[in-house]
């Protein structure tokens, strides 16, 4: 994967797990269940931590870039 996909990736689930937690306002949740930030950088995080773990590599454009 390249960091633009990535990056899209991780744009999409900030997205929907906000539109998530929005859907799910009438369930009861833990106090601090609105203060949870899903940021890019922390999503990104994640997501890269299971992609290696599936074995996915990951390219940095700028770097394989000719």
């Amino acid at each position: 994967m390249t960091d633009d996909q990535v990056n899209l990736v991780v744009q999409h689930l900030c997205q929907q797990l906000h539109l998530a937690l929005r859907l799910k306002e009438s369930e009861a949740h833990p106090p601090n269940a609105k203060d949870i930030g899903f940021d890019p950088a922390s999503v990104r995080t994640v997501l890269l931590t299971g992609l290696r773990s599936a074995g996915v590599t990951t390219h940095h454009e700028a770097a394989g870039a000719s």
